[in-house]
C-alpha cells in the first residue's frame, strides 16, 4: 500500500508528517512520492485562518474528483477545531483529530492489514520527508492564549518532549543523510519549562555536543525570549558554523495598542532591540517576521506604525496574514472589526514592504560567498546557511558533488538568488 502525505501549515506540522511517515512505514505501509501510485492519501491540515480550512477543503475535493478511488485521510488542527465539517464533505474515508494523530498508523493498519508487522519483521528503510532537511517538534501546545491564535484550542498546553528524544531522533535521521535539522514547536522560548533543569539554552548545547548534525536551525522564537546565553551559542567558535544565522521573530504589529489587545508579551521597543542586537552581533544573519493585518481595532494610525516599524527594520522578509475570524478565540467577540476591503489595501501595503526588504537583503548577499545546502542528491538549488533561496547559473559546467557547496552570490534572477560554485 502506498501513501501519499502532503502538509499545509507550520514546520510543526512537518515535524508532525515526518514522524507520521516513520510510524507507517513500520507497520508495512511504503511512502510514495508519485500521487497516481498511491492507494493512500494524507492531508496534514492548518486551521489558523479561514482561507487554511478553504485551501484544506478544496485540496480534499481534488484529490477526491482525480483520484476517485484514493483512501482520503484528513488529520491535523482543522479536524481538531471542526471534525463535522470536515465530515460533512462527505469525501473524507478517515478523519484524526490532531490530538489522535499518533494513532493515524495504527488506525490505517487496522484497516487495510489483517496483522500488524512483527518485532521479527525486517525494518523498512523510510524515506526522509524534506531531503536533507528534515523538522524535530522539541515541543507542542501553547500556554500564551494569543487572542486571536486558535492553536491552544487544537494544540492543547505547553509539552515539551524530553531532550533524550529529541536527540535520538537528530541523530537517528543523521544516520539516515540528513544534514540540517529545523528545532520546531509552536513555543520554542518557553521550551523546557515543564522539565527538571531544562531549557531551549540547554537543549540547544545538548544537541550540538551529542550530535553530528552539520546545520542546526530554529524556527520561531518571540522577541522577548532571548537572552545572551541563546544567542551567545552563534558566537561561540566551537558550535556558530553548525548554528545557522537565520531567524524567525514574529511582530504581529507595529503598534503597541494592538500587541496589548492581542495579548503579545513584549513591545514594538523589544523586537527593534533584539533585531538590532542579532544583526550587530552575528554576521551575515537574515530576520523574518509575521504580520497580521487588519486586528479588530486597527486603525490607520495603528497600520501607519506598522509600516513605519518595518520600514527601519532590517528584516529579510515578512510573512502577511490578513486578520482571519476564528471561532472560540477571544478576538472573536471583538468589535470594531476591520472592513475586508481595508484588510486586503493593507495586506497589499505590507507585502510590497515585504518585497522591499527581501531585495535589500539579496543585493547585500551580491558577491559574497554562502554555503548552500542541497534539496538533495541531483539538486542545483538549496538554501544558503542565512535561508535565503540559491540556484546555480545555468552557465556553469560546475556541479556539486557534496551535500553542502560554497557558492558565489553573483545575480538575482525571478527573487532568487544565482550563482556558480566557488573554487
Amino acid at each position: 500500500m502506498n501513501v501519499y502525505i502532503e502538509t499545509h501549515g507550520c514546520k510543526l506540522n512537518i515535524a508532525d508528517s515526518q514522524k507520521i511517515s516513520k510510524e507507517i512505514l513500520s507497520k508495512g505501509f511504503s511512502i510514495s512520492d508519485d500521487l497516481e501510485k498511491s492507494d493512500i492519501y494524507i492531508l496534514n491540515t492548518c486551521t489558523v485562518t479561514k482561507s487554511a480550512d478553504k485551501k484544506a477543503r478544496n485540496r480534499l475535493r481534488n484529490i477526491k474528483k482525480n483520484h476517485p478511488k484514493i483512501h482520503l485521510v484528513a488529520t491535523g488542527c482543522y479536524p481538531q477545531r471542526n471534525e463535522s465539517e470536515i465530515q460533512s464533505l462527505g469525501i473524507v474515508d478517515t478523519v484524526i483529530k490532531n490530538d489522535k494523530k499518533n494513532q493515524l498508523p495504527i488506525v490505517l493498519s487496522n484497516k487495510f492489514f489483517k496483522e500488524t508487522r512483527s518485532e521479527s519483521d525486517p525494518v523498512i528503510e523510510d524515506l526522509l520527508i524534506g531531503r536533507t532537511r528534515a523538522s524535530i517538534a522539541i515541543q507542542k501546545g501553547c500556554n500564551q492564549i494569543c487572542s486571536y491564535c486558535i492553536v491552544p484550542k487544537v494544540r492543547g498546553r505547553e509539552n515539551s518532549i524530553h531532550p533524550d528524544e529529541i536527540i535520538s531522533q537528530i541523530n537517528y535521521l543523521v544516520s539516515k543523510g540528513c544534514k540540517e535539522v529545523v528545532l520546531t514547536g509552536t513555543q520554542l522560548g518557553t521550551y523546557g519549562y515543564d522539565l527538571d533543569n531544562m531549557s531551549l539554552y540547554i537543549l540547544l548545547l545538548s544537541v550540538l555536543e551529542q550530535t553530528q548534525i552539520i546545520r542546526l536551525r530554529l524556527s520561531s522564537v518571540q522577541p522577548h525570549e532571548f537572552n545572551d546565553d541563546i544567542i551567545g551559542l552563534w558566537k561561540n567558535k566551537k558550535y556558530k558554523d553548525r548554528l545557522c544565522p537565520h531567524f524567525h521573530i514574529p511582530l504581529q504589529s507595529g503598534s503597541n495598542n494592538i500587541l496589548k489587545s492581542m495579548r503579545r508579551k513584549y513591545s514594538t521597543q523589544e523586537f527593534l532591540e533584539i533585531v538590532k542586537h542579532i544583526k550587530t552581533i552575528i554576521p551575515n544573519s537574515s530576520i523574518t517576521s509575521d504580520i497580521i493585518v487588519g486586528f479588530p481595532g486597527e486603525t490607520e494610525e495603528d497600520h501607519n506604525r506598522t509600516k513605519k516599524l518595518l520600514k527601519i527594520s532590517e528584516l529579510s522578509e515578512i510573512h502577511v496574514f490578513p486578520y482571519s475570524v476564528r471561532p472560540g478565540t477571544s478576538a472573536f467577540y471583538l468589535k470594531d472589526k476591520v472592513q475586508s476591503s481595508v484588510i486586503t489595501k493593507r495586506a497589499k501595503e505590507i507585502r510590497n514592504i515585504s518585497n522591499d526588504l527581501k531585495n535589500k537583503h539579496m543585493q547585500s548577499l551580491l558577491n559574497t560567498d554562502q554555503n548552500v545546502l542541497w534539496e538533495n542528491k541531483n539538486s542545483l538549488s538549496g538554501y544558503t546557511e542565512n535561508y535565503t533561496y540559491f540556484s546555480l547559473s545555468k552557465s556553469t559546467n560546475k556541479k556539486p558533488t557534496l551535500p553542502i557547496t560554497k557558492v558565489k552570490v553573483k545575480s538575482i534572477e525571478d527573487d532568487n538568488l544565482v550563482g556558480i560554485i566557488s573554487i
